[in-house]
């Protein structure tokens, strides 16, 4: 089936509040009650090449054999040591949630004197919010030092969420999520959902919790927040940043509720993007800046520059749809509304594998684009009519490596470059003669 992914025209009422939204025929929407408490990273996984230090090793190793405490002291901290099945890829995991990490090392896929892929670890989302992205990013290595040498940053795998309020979701809201994801299960307690969850869809309690997509791919979940911070025992940690969101209505009193002045306490939903670390590869492949050089996004403070347009193109690979013609409301403003910092000005968003002999080139794309200006300069269509045609082929990747563009996102660049180019080929075309 294919979207024209129109977004519907929008009209916003500073003295009411409304936020309405129209499409061309059709009931309108107001999404005036749908407010934003959190915008943020949640979950942050940081992958190290490294040689594991040997009286680390031996320590842990002996620990196990002598010691009934599973606490172990590691250069001054603890850690909950235990071990790891080989489902992870690592052999041990060594906890301290405390500092905010969780450490798994020691690969079971390389020898522990060589160097590999010896680490990964896990940031808690309080630390993520305590020090920020820079001040995460040398604390990570810090850690990193207690266990190993010659650290080397060769990946970063990360969550991104918002929370909502105010959230309607419609009653056919899977059947218009367009996604590539097979979505052929239904969960109805997770208690049951003990199979692989690859590029299948589930539905936790009613309705609470969707989630969609592979996770070791990109997984997209929306879930009731307010429960699960609850039974996760965080929901003070959670209200304490909702309540940081000031009312529309009086700047001065927080859009959350609580629920302590006797009323009843605001639910919220939270959406959440979670993006696998081969896929942040992906990214870095499909990518250059100006100067030439590749796009690298192996820490958090390489991370911090790109979220808008990972959540952007997030949106897209999960797209809810109010019909094959628009994009449903809901989307359209979690598309306008949510800002992420440090937006990079010049970045359009793609994901690339590395090339294979197999992909189309350069070449294919020239010998395409000129029979299609030939043809259309013949039929005597428009510059603006071949321009539009050419985006929604579906090959728009193929046309900014073409052009020497990076390719994907809502920017204007590809759309300019590809209209200056139709625009003089086609008038050559027509002057030549070719069009008669």
């Amino acid at each position: 089936m294919r979207f024209e992914n129109k977004l519907m025209k929008r009209s916003y009422d500073v003295d009411s509040g409304k936020d309405i939204y129209s499409p061309e025929r059709g009931k309108d929407f107001d999404l005036s009650n749908m407010r934003f408490l959190h915008t943020g990273v949640d979950t942050i996984r940081q992958l190290y090449n490294c040689s594991i230090k040997q009286d680390v090793l031996e320590q842990i190793s002996t620990h196990f054999e002598h010691f009934k405490t599973d606490v172990i002291n590691i250069g001054g901290f603890l850690f909950k040591l235990s071990s790891s099945g080989k489902k992870s890829g690592y052999k041990y995991i060594l906890k301290n949630l405390e500092m905010g990490f969780v450490v798994l090392l020691k690969s079971f896929y390389c020898e522990a004197e060589e160097m590999g892929p010896h680490m990964k670890i896990e940031c808690s989302p309080q630390i993520i919010d305590e020090l920020g992205f820079e001040k995460l990013t040398k604390e990570l290595r810090a850690v990193a030092s207690l266990f190993g040498d010659t650290l080397e940053a060769s990946g970063i795998a990360v969550h991104m969420c918002v929370d909502i309020k105010g959230l309607e979701l419609p009653e056919d809201f899977e059947s218009k999520l367009a996604t590539r994801s097979r979505r052929n299960l239904k969960v109805n307690g997770i208690s049951s959902g003990h199979f692989g969850v690859s590029e299948a869809s589930f539905v936790y309690g009613q309705g609470q919790t969707y989630m969609f997509g592979n996770t070791t791919s990109m997984q997209m979940c929306l879930y009731n927040k307010t429960l699960e911070a609850v039974k996760s025992d965080k929901l003070d940690f959670c209200e304490g940043i909702w309540r940081n969101t000031p009312s529309l209505e009086d700047p001065f009193i927080p859009e959350y509720k609580d629920g302590k002045d006797g009323n009843e306490a605001d639910e919220v939903f939270r959406l959440e993007f979670r993006i696998h670390h081969s896929i942040i590869k992906e990214f870095e492949n499909g990518h250059f800046n100006n100067t030439g050089e590749i796009v690298c996004i192996r820490e958090p403070k390489d991370l911090k520059q790109h979220l808008q347009g990972l959540w952007d193109y997030s949106l897209n690979n999960f797209r809810l749809q109010h019909s094959t013609r628009y994009v449903h409301p809901i989307w359209q403003k979690l598309m306008e509304d949510v800002e992420w910092f440090n937006v990079h000005p010049t970045f359009i968003y793609k994901r690339s594998a590395k090339k294979s002999s197999g992909q189309a080139t350069r070449r294919n794309v020239a010998m395409w684009l000129g029979n299609h200006l030939r043809l259309a300069a013949r039929k005597g269509f428009t510059p603006d009519h071949v321009v539009s045609h050419l985006l929604s082929s579906g090959l728009d990747s193929e046309l900014a490596d073409y052009f020497g563009l990076l390719s994907y996102g809502y920017h204007d660049e590809l759309s300019e470059c590809l209209y200056d180019f139709v625009n003089r080929r086609m008038l050559d075309h027509r002057l030549n003669g070719v069009a008669a």
